[in-house]
């Protein structure tokens, strides 16, 4: 196990470096295209460029993200950010899924101390919790919609 995590902590900087590209290739393909306004349907702007950045496994990445805003309406959104499913300053959510799993089956503070050993990364017992509240909102709301779709009885089959 300790050749395995030094081996991991020796090439975690290129990992992350990596995924960085990756994460800015995909903003090249994202900001090419102005979105739909999703309350008017209007194409949307472009209204400026605002540094972002959210911890993933591998360490912390940062990306210029581009910001569209619809005039008519003022409707704002950072379509690279909702591609990757991530928060701007928060955890991402593979390393969140991760989190909440070890959350689920140990106290938050072992939870931390696991996520610290298998992971490589640092995070407090109430960022354990906070991460584990924000899924188990995120399951009851989809629960929530489900249940309301499967009951329209104006729905199709």
């Amino acid at each position: 196990m300790e050749l395995e995590r030094e081996v991991e902590q020796q090439y975690r900087s290129q990992m992350l470096r990596a995924l960085q590209e990756k994460v800015e290739q995909e903003a090249v393909l994202i900001e090419s295209q102005a979105p739909e306004c999703r309350g008017c349907g209007r194409a949307m702007s472009y209204h400026d460029r605002r540094p972002v950045s959210w911890w993933a496994r591998f360490g912390k990445l940062k990306v210029g993200a581009v910001r569209f805003r619809c005039t008519p309406c003022g409707y704002e959104c950072r379509p690279l950010l909702d591609h990757l499913g991530v928060e701007a300053g928060r955890i991402s959510g593979c390393l969140a899924r991760l989190m909440a799993l070890l959350a689920v089956i140990t106290p938050y503070e072992l939870a931390a101390k696991l996520v610290w050993l298998l992971l490589g990364v640092r995070v407090s017992a109430m960022g354990v919790w906070r991460v584990a509240q924000r899924l188990g909102e995120a399951a009851a709301g989809y629960t929530e919609e489900l249940s309301r779709y499967h009951n329209d009885r104006h729905g199709t089959g």
